[in-house]
């Protein structure tokens, strides 16, 4: 999993304004980001489409909060699970991110969509050999 994993974690408090869990995202060059409650544990996850829902919604983003967007609860896969776990947590759930965890603990951020091309990829590699 950490082969095709986002390692680095990007966190938004639980009461950020949209406006700001954006900014962090777009600097951060990701399309998803973890929501921590005001203690530092993470609680949630805000994936991009919750941002562009909120604005075709045409819905105030200045009045709302990480906490009205994010998704709960957060489907985690162990980092030393089976691409073929992972799959099927996808296909069990339909969420498109998934937390990589080591223990207790995120360490990186897994999206479905790299899976699906990483899988693929694999897939066309053997048909060559």
């Amino acid at each position: 999993m950490n082969d095709i994993a986002r390692p680095n974690v990007i966190t938004c408090k639980v009461t950020d304004d949209v406006p700001t869990v954006a900014k962090k995202m777009v600097d951060a060059e990701v399309g998803s980001i973890f929501v921590e409650d005001l203690n530092g544990k993470i609680i949630g996850l805000i994936t991009d489409g919750q941002v562009f829902r909120l604005v075709a919604d045409r819905e105030d983003p200045n009045r709302k909060t990480a906490r009205d967007i994010m998704v709960t609860p957060i489907h985690k896969v162990e980092k030393d699970a089976s691409l073929k776990e992972a799959w099927e947590i996808f296909q069990k759930t339909g969420y498109k991110r998934l937390a990589v965890t080591d223990g207790d603990k995120i360490v990186g951020v897994l999206s479905r969509k790299i899976l699906q091309r990483f899988m693929r990829y694999t897939r066309a590699k053997l048909l060559l050999r």
